[in-house]
């Protein structure tokens, strides 16, 4: 019998959500209704919730699971996080008193590596395959994604069609400069450095961390480092330039410290079921892998570089990622 699962997307400032139909004796999943909110368009979690189920006609009380994929952390009773949403989020004393059906609310990149469990990763409209290597069905894998910040997450799925997920946190993790870099690739990093310090992004002995320059906000400030900018501009200005063909050094420079990360990230998990990337910058930016710069930052960092050729490299480029992932995770964890 098929089961109707509700998954959210919830991140700092917009919340998609998706109907999605899951056959158990098939174990496939199937998006069927979509939609998006803006967080600040709400008054409460109440009137988001009313939004999405009008957007999506159907109540959260009538699906037999729902899974929340949320930045922040879930503390049993409420959603916090460090940058507080515009509402407080007492997910549990509302599903009481809606009657929702089981539900769960994980880490905001769980859903992502969960999509990599499932048929997802093997339809080619879904990925943009980095090099050729073989998906390697039980290897570890890990998911990472350029947004507002930085996610990361890492998983296995075993043979009994269980899964496991790994607890970390990646973003805040110091960029050094990597063992193969030219001279002129260093001298730009010790200069950024120095631009982030005058600009306090930096206080005076803190060190670079790979969010910092891999955001949102970090595409502004590599844009104001590198044309000495002084007025006023959002992140969503720099995004437009670069999505017009105006930001070319830009580009460049950030695919740079993009494979710089990616390779670092490789390094750390030697994840032989891949490395998939996402995100709102990336998939607004996909041209970023293109620019040969993306596979000189990876190959900056050359330990065990042809075993790590060796494993898959692509990116989840279809927007539903999340919602397929998130509606494994309910099969898994809240149908049994």
């Amino acid at each position: 019998m098929m089961k109707t699962i509700i998954t959210w997307d919830l991140g700092a400032t917009n919340c998609a959500a998706a109907i999605v139909a899951y056959d158990p004796h098939s174990e496939q999943f199937s998006c069927t209704k979509s939609a998006s909110v803006k967080l600040s368009a709400c008054n409460s979690l109440e009137e988001l919730i009313y939004r999405l189920e009008h957007a999506l006609s159907i109540h959260m009380q009538d699906a037999d699971a729902i899974c929340i994929g949320a930045a922040g952390h879930y503390d049993g009773s409420h959603l916090i996080h460090t940058s507080p949403y515009p509402y407080t989020m007492p997910f549990a004393q509302i599903a009481q008193l809606q009657k929702w059906p089981p539900f769960a609310i994980i880490h905001d990149y769980a859903p992502i590596v969960c999509a990599t469990f499932t048929d997802y990763v093997a339809q080619a409209h879904n990925v943009r395959k980095l090099n050729s290597a073989p998906l390697n069905k039980f290897g570890r894998r890990v998911t990472l994604g350029v947004g507002t910040g930085l996610g990361l997450k890492d998983g296995v799925l075993l043979e009994s069609g269980d899964f496991w997920l790994g607890q970390n946190e990646f973003g805040h993790i110091g960029i050094t400069t990597p063992p193969l870099c030219d001279p002129a690739q260093q001298q730009r990093h010790q200069e950024l450095i120095k631009f982030l310090r005058s600009e306090q992004v930096l206080t005076a002995n803190e060190p670079l961390t790979f969010e910092k320059i891999l955001s949102g906000q970090g595409t502004l400030r590599l844009y104001r480092f590198l044309t000495a900018c002084q007025q006023t501009v959002s992140p969503e200005e720099v995004g437009t330039k670069m999505r017009e063909g105006q930001a070319k050094e830009l580009e460049t420079m950030f695919a740079w410290y993009l494979g710089l990360f990616v390779g670092t990230v490789q390094l750390a998990f030697m994840a032989n079921g891949g490395t998939w990337i996402t995100g709102g910058v990336i998939l607004n930016h996909l041209n970023l892998f293109d620019y040969p710069d993306f596979m000189q930052g990876i190959e900056a960092s050359p330990a065990y570089l042809s075993l790590r050729q060796s494993f898959p490299l692509g990116v989840l480029c279809n927007r539903e990622h999340a919602f397929m992932g998130g509606a494994f995770y309910a099969s898994k964890r809240l149908l049994r």
